[in-house]
């Protein structure tokens, strides 16, 4: 995980609300949204927000992105641009349950 530059990312969700869900990021309402509670729970600043909760399976399911595998690429520490060209590689490619 690269910590430091993730917090360069991370939005603090203890201080700001996450991106709205009607947000759309490589086609997908819901993703940008889950990216900041990703990235804010990666580094603990995620407050009452809970990574992975029925709103962001709800765009896991759509995208047919795992949501482990999703974590994983985020805490690599990639900007918009590089998680919305994964989301594109990616989604379609696997089914989350």
């Amino acid at each position: 995980m690269n910590e430091e530059k993730l917090k360069t990312l991370a939005t603090d969700l203890r201080k700001q609300d996450p991106r709205h869900a009607s947000m759309r990021l490589a086609g997908f309402e819901g993703a940008a949204r889950a990216l900041d509670k990703c990235r804010a729970s990666l580094v603990g600043w995620n407050g009452e927000f809970q990574y992975g909760c029925p709103m962001d399976q709800m765009f896991f399911r759509e995208a047919g992105i795992d949501k482990d595998e999703f974590k994983d690429f985020v805490a690599t520490g990639a900007p918009d641009r590089e998680v919305e060209q994964w989301l594109k590689e990616h989604a379609g490619r696997t089914v989350s349950h």
